[in-house]
């Protein structure tokens, strides 16, 4: 007998246990996540996915045919500009080289001195007749020669005076002459042949890959060796051409690497595309980075969130209680049951929205995305964002 009322009052306890958890259930509906509208500045980001530019990459080749005597650098290498990475055998063009200095030298030698000679012989043959000239007008005045010689003292100054003027401008254009000038040319062709044996890094930066031994024989166009530019670097965005108006230079942004989320950093938009590509609708924006994450290595995937604008007290929700977003609407708790309310949205940013018409402060707004209009349910409130 006794062990009989042990068990009904157990299972009247269970019973009343039962009625205590679901009753609240069944009278009143189940808890749902909802949040109580206030007014609140609200801040319009807009987070676009992008990735980690690469430094530009140079591609080096040699620039004439012959065997590779030194290879000066491993992949992997900093290199400065101008830095030597290759050299060719440069025998025959050092003896080509040789061959063109000896040409201008023997043009030097033996055209300069003979315009030279020129020239002096065409200033004393002048020297002498204005001499003769100035000494003939003395015997003049002594009545010593006619006039007739006088005239002809003057003549041969005229025509010694030409001479010279001849003989100088023959040594000019000797020394700039066709011989001078092929000689010349001769040894900068050489000097630049005996340039090209050596390949030089064009910039700063690394060395990616190399595909040249000591001792391969080489060509004009063949890759010798890739270049990553020793450039800072930057991030890639392409938002939708719908947000351009909300882009500017210089406008601050917050960005994160998906590999690390929690690592969030500055950036600074630098560069915004002056057209938009016509395939995907989307503008190209670059952002530069202030300081750069040890983390960071190129073609990674990041987000960027830039914010672009505030609103003062605003009504803002977050997108998880839109429903319907061709004819919005959300679903508004009153006397325990979710009542539709059509909305009228402001700005809208990538996690929240504001609502312009349709809600007023103390709403309690539904956000868990499996209530249904009409059903009966209780708020479990969330904290305003």
């Amino acid at each position: 007998m006794t062990m009989r009322r042990t068990l009904f009052f157990c299972s009247i306890v269970c019973l009343l246990l039962l009625l205590g958890f679901y009753a609240p259930r069944l009278l009143w509906g189940p808890r749902v996540d909802a949040l109580e509208l206030r007014p609140r500045d609200m801040v319009h980001t807009l987070v676009v996915n992008g990735r980690v530019l690469a430094p530009r990459i140079v591609q080096i080749g040699a620039q004439q045919t012959g065997i590779v005597t030194r290879r000066l650098v491993e992949e992997g290498d900093k290199v400065q500009a101008g830095q030597l990475l290759l050299e060719l055998d440069s025998a025959e063009t050092r003896a080509s080289l040789a061959q063109a200095r000896a040409g201008l030298s023997q043009v030097r030698e033996v055209e300069q001195p003979l315009s030279r000679s020129n020239v002096a012989q065409a200033e004393s043959t002048l020297y002498l007749a204005q001499w003769q000239h100035e000494r003939n007008e003395t015997l003049l005045k002594g009545g010593i020669i006619a006039q007739s010689q006088l005239e002809d003292s003057r003549k041969a100054v005229d025509i010694a005076r030409a001479a010279l003027i001849a003989a100088r401008a023959q040594s000019r254009s000797s020394l700039l002459g066709s011989g001078l000038k092929l000689a010349e040319a001769s040894v900068a062709l050489a000097q630049a042949k005996l340039a090209q044996t050596q390949v030089k890094s064009p910039a700063k930066g690394v060395v990616l890959t190399r595909s040249v031994e000591t001792g391969d024989q080489v060509q004009p166009g063949k890759l010798l060796f890739t270049l990553a530019l020793d450039e800072p670097l930057q991030l890639l965005i392409q938002p939708d051409e719908k947000n351009l108006s909300q882009l500017q230079m210089g406008q601050e942004a917050l960005a994160s690497a998906d590999a690390f989320p929690e690592r969030r950093f500055p950036a600074r938009i630098c560069y915004v595309a002056p057209g938009v590509d016509v395939t995907k609708g989307t503008v190209d924006v670059k952002l530069e980075l202030p300081k750069i994450p040890s983390f960071l290595r190129p073609d990674m995937t990041v987000s960027v969130e830039i914010r672009y604008g505030q609103s003062r007290n605003a009504l803002a929700l977050p997108l998880q209680a839109l429903r319907n977003s061709s004819r919005p609407y959300v679903l508004v708790l009153r006397s325990g049951r979710a009542v539709k309310v059509p909305v009228k949205i402001g700005q809208r940013g990538e996690r929240e929205f504001e609502v312009s018409e349709g809600l007023k402060s103390g709403d309690i707004v539904i956000l868990t995305p499996a209530a249904r209009e009409g059903d009966r349910y209780r708020a479990r409130l969330k904290a305003t964002p």
